[in-house]
């Protein structure tokens, strides 16, 4: 698991490792500057020096990258997760492999990221030929998943001290009783709180259900009405996603992610009804709105 986690060894000569050090300077801080952090704070530049200093935005992706993910096809179980995953990816990855830390593993999921834009996103890839960067930071992480940190890295220092890093890598039998110890948390948070409501939506309004809260919840709604009601979520960091339309008899069972809002809209011009059983954070702020409202 050490070395897995932090193996790294010397290159040819010192020579090639300042420049190994100098080429994942640059791609781990572009990433993280350039990428990663102005999505966070919605920079449309990444010399806007202002907005580094923070408190202007949420830290979180913006509407246009969930919007891209989810055209990509990353969808579950919300778009907004996996742009949130791969806006911090950005950042935490590109801050560490340019301090050489845990340097495989960041490159690893930021090849997997580039591989996806240079691939799958790009209008027309040219695989191995095309000279457009996505396709160039592809390979410079694969390569950097290959080499390691080289010399001049964190990875290099652990592994030349391992009484050290015995000490900052658990024992088996420590990471085990920590990851039982999770587990039943996670049991417990889910468990252990429940909602249950008979709704009624006015016509044309509809019905907005958390917003904010620290977990995630679950909501299982049967349409007990006679019209259909539509069921989205907003994200915290923006924007609307459609999950679902009961129609009257029908049933689904919805999870959203923490922060977001679960919409219930009732279309028609009569009264809708449902009913809801929520479980997981169900310290949710509840209130009717004006259909339509994002």
């Amino acid at each position: 698991m050490k070395k897995l986690l932090f193996s790294a060894s010397p290159l040819g000569s010192r020579l090639a490792d300042v420049a190994w050090l100098l080429l994942r300077l640059h791609i781990g801080l572009s990433i993280a500057v350039g990428a990663g952090w102005a999505k966070l704070v919605s920079m449309t530049t990444a010399t806007e020096a202002a907005k580094l200093a923070g408190g202007q935005a949420a830290l979180g992706p913006p509407d246009w990258f969930v919007q891209q993910v989810a055209t990509l096809g990353f969808t579950f179980p919300s778009p907004y997760m996996w742009a949130w995953l791969a806006t911090w990816g950005e950042f935490a990855g590109g801050l560490l492999i340019a301090f050489g830390l845990l340097t495989r593993w960041s490159a690893v999921q930021l090849a997997f990221q580039f591989f996806v834009i240079a691939f799958l996103w790009y209008e027309t890839p040219e695989p191995v030929l095309g000279m457009y960067y996505q396709q160039l930071l592809f390979w410079c992480f694969v390569l950097v998943t290959v080499v390691g940190g080289g010399r001049y890295s964190l990875d290099y220092v652990l592994t030349q001290h391992r009484s050290r890093l015995s000490e900052l890598v658990p024992t088996r039998r420590v990471a085990t009783a920590t990851a039982a110890l999770v587990l039943f948390l996670t049991t417990a948070c889910l468990a252990g709180g429940s909602l249950k409501s008979d709704l009624l939506i006015e016509p044309g309004k509809q019905f907005a259900l958390g917003g904010g809260q620290p977990g995630a919840f679950r909501v299982v709604a049967r349409n007990t009405g006679t019209v259909s009601v539509e069921i989205k979520e907003r994200p915290l960091g923006g924007g609307i996603f459609g999950k679902a339309t009961l129609a009257p008899g029908q049933r689904a069972i919805l999870r959203f992610l923490p922060g977001s809002t679960a919409l219930l809209l009732n279309p028609s011009d009569k009264k809708a009804r449902l009913d809801l059983h929520v479980t997981g954070d169900t310290n949710l702020s509840m209130g009717y709105e004006v259909n339509g409202k994002l």
